[in-house]
């Protein structure tokens, strides 16, 4: 991956409708070079998917990270890893070996994930942080830096 690979990823977590006539005048390139390096970064996993970028706040939601120590944490994330409102999940390092982001309805929607992942065998324990606004969130690319 080179500069110019960084480049298109960059200004596609800017804007994923940049067209490859678009991308090929920013960086210099022909569109089929554009095309062929764009086929490869998603051929090879670097780019995921396409997709829309909705606004939580928009909607009457409850964001919450839950804090998990398990034993099995694979268990855990094959039980949860296709629960709609669960939108991210990760392996962590310390008292809790999980982290979970869930997005809800309401309250008593998080409360019902937090009560099935508690009762899951080998699930030790579960703190439940819930948010109340959201400061800040981004599409994270990898040419930001502090």
């Amino acid at each position: 991956m080179d500069e110019k690979d960084l480049k298109i990823i960059s200004e596609l977590v800017r804007d994923a409708r940049t067209t490859l006539s678009e991308l090929s005048e920013i960086l210099g390139m022909s569109i089929s070079s554009v095309h062929k390096r764009l086929k490869k970064l998603e051929s090879e996993g670097v780019i995921e998917r396409y997709t829309a970028v909705v606004n939580p706040d928009k909607f009457e939601s409850v964001t919450a990270f839950l804090l998990v120590s398990a034993e099995d944490t694979e268990r855990v994330y094959e039980l949860f890893k296709d629960v709609n409102d669960v939108v991210e999940i990760y392996r962590a390092l310390g008292n809790f070996n999980m982290v979970l982001k869930v997005r809800g309805k309401d309250l008593d929607r998080i409360g019902e994930i937090t009560s099935k992942l508690s009762a899951t065998e080998g699930v030790m324990m579960v703190e439940c942080i819930v948010t109340t606004r959201r400061l800040k969130e981004a599409i994270w690319s990898p040419d930001e830096v502090i």
